[in-house]
């Protein structure tokens, strides 16, 4: 199913409700802070403004930085006239690395693009696995592979303060109150979330943009060994993006090159481009169609256009109130919190009042937003282990056509028992999940995602576009598709949901691996029309749900994803290592 798809499924079931919804939550997107009951009635406190390091180790023997790349500088919006202020032209990048020093040289660079609403800390769990795998899957003594995970320059609209105060500090509860409550942080009161209207500029972020965002950050690799190491690696969306880059064609004539000439290998897990692209009129003008009406295009670029996602209901702040049920659920993660806004969300998703809803723990309560059998929304699911503590009950689900699980005592208190615990069919421990929210001046979501980026990647379904067609005319130049020559790890989980739907990406691409290339000559497909994994490798896990692939790490062992990706990696990277210099912060930092 495609991110579209998902997402009209969660619009539509939102719209019709039912007798146990409650009324929608405070206005995300104006100027007014949203106050809750907890944490206002001691008064406004002032904390110190604090940020974390750009380099950390989140875990034994892997080291994580941020760097910023200087990115494309978008077209302003034409109906408003209103340009993309400098200081957001830039990629922020998590790199992920063996923590010795010097950097330790690396056979392979895995560069991996979020998904839908995702930011570059999705991708923690999966790339602190990469690292301390290495190539030979040994750890340390072995081949090095360092991994770029991608936080698209919508992330820094996002304002942190109070999270980054929250974790240097060690105190949930001035994030709480910062977002939340009348709390400031270095002086400063937080100023509501962006609306609509305060970023006209949006209109144009899209794939055009990113494209050339992720090529600048490319580039930080040396010509001559991006072909021999560099792997782009998407999760859902990203996995789209990954196709249209792939496929994408920068410049024109004999200097033309396109995207896949300069990457060693893609690797798509749990989604895909689509098979056509969308039609020229739909994408001008929009759909009133199905479930979910697009805006299109010119309706991005008008006054009042939704040029961000909001999720209907749940708002932008659903982002922050995660955020917080992670700190909380790391600091403290069997003490029981009174949050009526981070309730009401709960008991939105499990269709109760919330009066309905019971107490729970920390870790309860931030495994109850992403639990396979307690999440309706497939794109936000994991298997963390299962709620305990009290009588659960069956039901079937206003926003998606599942039967699921909620706690039926509103007063009793719940806990959770974690996926370590649980039979080998559970994947994620919840401290991943936290830890993909928590760590550094970054998080798991992208609180501003661009409308436009889905609008473009619908319209070059399929990759093969015409380079004198409309989609030439609006800036779309995934020409290329049926060039692509580099060899493909395709993983299937639960969001794909049947591994063959990758047969459709086999057949658009080239059939054979390109000259130069470690495993030139191999072809996709080998006698019989049997798979050559050397050529396009599918990897059928969909007993893994959506986010388990990038939240799971290499202890669990009912995960093949790491291992999967170390041994594509270690086939298609050439012989040899290389140290890349990286920017150190940005300017206004240096």
């Amino acid at each position: 199913m495609t991110r579209t798809s998902l997402l009209a499924l969660l619009i539509l079931a939102l719209a019709c409700g039912d007798d146990d919804t409650p009324p929608p939550p405070d206005d995300a997107g104006t100027d007014a802070v949203v106050v809750d009951d907890a944490g206002t009635d001691a008064g406004v406190r002032d904390f110190p403004a604090e940020r974390p390091p750009l380099s950390t180790v989140p875990s034994v023997g892997v080291r994580r930085e941020i760097f910023y790349v200087p990115g494309a500088t978008p077209p302003a919006n034409p109906v408003t006239g209103d340009a993309t202020p400098s200081e957001l032209d830039f990629t922020q990048v998590l790199r992920y690395r063996r923590d010795v020093t010097p950097a330790a040289p690396a056979r392979a660079i895995v560069i991996c693009m979020p998904g839908f609403l995702g930011g570059g800390g999705s991708f923690e769990g999966l790339a602190r696995a990469l690292v301390r795998l290495g190539l030979d899957g040994e750890g340390s003594e072995g081949e090095a592979i360092e991994v770029w995970a991608i936080d698209r320059r919508a992330n820094l609209l996002e304002d942190l303060a109070g999270m980054d105060a929250a974790e240097v500090l060690g105190d949930p509860e001035i994030a709480q109150g910062y977002y939340f409550g009348r709390d400031t942080v270095g002086g400063e009161r937080f100023g509501g979330y962006l609306a609509q209207d305060d970023l006209p500029y949006l209109s144009e972020w899209g794939l055009a943009t990113h494209v050339e965002d992720l090529r600048r950050v490319i580039a930080l690799v040396p010509e001559a060994e991006r072909r021999d190491r560099v792997f782009l690696l998407g999760h859902s969306l990203g996995a789209s993006f990954t196709e249209a880059y792939a496929a994408w064609r920068f410049g024109e004539g004999d200097e033309a090159v396109s995207g896949y000439e300069e990457l060693a290998g893609l690797i798509l897990v749990d989604g895909a481009l689509g098979d056509a692209p969308s039609t020229e009129d739909a994408y001008r003008n929009g759909s009133t169609g199905g479930a979910f009406p697009s805006p299109g295009l010119d309706g991005l670029r008008a006054e009042g256009g939704s040029r961000y996602t909001s999720l209907p209901l749940l708002g932008i702040d659903v982002y922050a109130r995660a955020e917080i049920s992670s700190l909380r659920a790391l600091a403290a993660p069997d003490a029981v919190v009174a949050d009526p806004g981070r309730d009401r969300v709960l008991a939105i998703l499990s269709g109760l009042t919330p009066t309905r809803f019971p107490a729970m723990t920390n870790e309860a309560a931030l495994a109850f937003a992403f639990d396979d059998q307690l999440q309706p929304l497939g794109f936000v699911r994991a298997k963390l282990g299962r709620l305990v503590g009290g009588p659960i009950e069956e039901y079937e689900s206003a926003l998606a056509p599942v039967t699921l699980l909620r706690p039926s005592d509103p007063d009793g208190s719940y806990s959770w028992e974690d996926a370590p615990l649980r039979d080998p069919d559970e994947h994620t421990p919840v401290r991943n999940l936290a830890e993909s929210f928590v760590h550094g001046r970054t998080n798991f979501a992208e609180w501003y995602f661009p409308t436009r980026l889905p609008l473009d990647l619908s319209a070059v379904g399929g990759a093969n576009v015409e380079d004198d067609g409309w989609q030439a005319m609006a800036g779309l130049r995934s020409f290329d598709g049926e060039l692509v020559d580099a060899p493909v790890l395709a993983i299937a989980n639960a969001l794909v949901g049947d591994a063959s739907r990758y047969e459709a990406v086999r057949a658009r691409l080239a059939p054979t691996i390109g000259e130069g290339r470690r495993n030139a000559g191999q072809t996709r497909v080998g006698e019989g029309g049997v798979a050559n994994e050397l050529g396009f490798r599918i990897v059928d896990a969909v007993d893994l749900e959506h986010l388990d692939p990038v939240f799971s790490d290499e202890t669990v062992e009912t995960n093949p994803v790491p291992g999967a990706v170390v041994r594509f990696v270690g086939e298609h990277a050439v012989e040899g290592t290389i140290t890349v210099e990286v920017p150190d912060a940005l300017p206004s930092e240096e």
